[in-house]
């Protein structure tokens, strides 16, 4: 009973071909081989690529799926499959590759029936790219050169050698008569734009005393008139009481 046990156990363990190691430099393209052989019964057979290592079904972290025919999954589009699906070539290309992308990697062709799927582990190992420094070059000298202080420049003669320890900013008549220009050039712009602010700020002042002249104008010009029309009606006024009193008289006097 223990023994078919075992057996059982044994045959859902997942099996593995042996682990790989593949390195790449930061921002390469890296190619992870899997492939499977053609025959009549297995043509056109799902995979899957996953991360970590390949568990009892499918695969942990799945970065690309087929179904035998064309992709139908796909985590990033860094991840492909520029192989022939058709020739069994199903290994897995990883563009622009970064650190984070060092680790296990499985490779799962699931074969019809039970217990039958083809499984690959690949390690990944992506480093650093690599960066270069730049070495000051020695130059030879004689030991018994004498040292010539040159201005702003410290050499040292040692042991048959010379470095230039400090390299000074050089400004040549031409750069400061450049400069001299710019300066010129922009006092002028600030000037004419002051001067035209100010031109235009006298004829917008010009223009509302013209304005408020000309209302006041006009409204001195209506009071006048309604005053010469209230006057007539004031002299009708009189007159007519004039002509009253004129009556009232003449009654009395019958």
């Amino acid at each position: 009973m223990l023994f078919h046990l075992f057996i059982f156990v044994f045959l859902l363990w997942p099996t593995e071909s042996s682990s790989d190691i593949y390195t790449a430099m930061v921002g390469q393209t890296i190619l992870l081989p899997c492939s499977y052989v053609i025959t009549p019964t297995h043509k056109n057979v799902p995979i899957c690529w996953g991360r970590g290592l390949c568990p009892m079904t499918q695969c942990n972290e799945q970065l690309l799926r087929t179904d035998g025919w064309k992709v139908t999954y796909q985590k990033e589009k860094r991840y492909q499959l520029k192989g022939v699906l058709a020739q069994g070539n199903v290994s897995l290309t990883i563009e622009n590759v970064g650190e984070a992308d060092s680790g296990s990697y499985c490779c799962r062709i699931q074969f019809a029936g039970p217990f039958n799927d083809q499984k690959t582990s690949l390690e990944l190992l992506v480093k650093p790219a690599k960066t270069t420094t730049y070495k000051p070059q020695l130059h030879e000298t004689s030991r018994n050169t004498q040292s010539n202080n040159i201005t702003g420049y410290d050499s040292i003669l040692e042991d048959g050698f010379s470095c230039i320890t400090e390299i000074p900013v050089i400004t040549s008549p031409a750069n400061e008569l450049q400069k001299f220009e710019d300066t010129i050039y922009i006092g002028i712009y600030i000037g004419v734009s002051i001067f035209l602010v100010l031109v235009l700020a006298l004829a917008l002042a010009t223009l509302i005393l013209k304005r408020h002249s000309y209302t006041k104008k006009k409204l001195q010009e209506s009071s006048v008139i309604s005053m010469s029309n209230q006057f007539p009606k004031t002299e009708e006024r009189m007159r007519a009481e004039e002509n009253i009193y004129n009556i009232e008289e003449d009654i009395y006097e019958n």
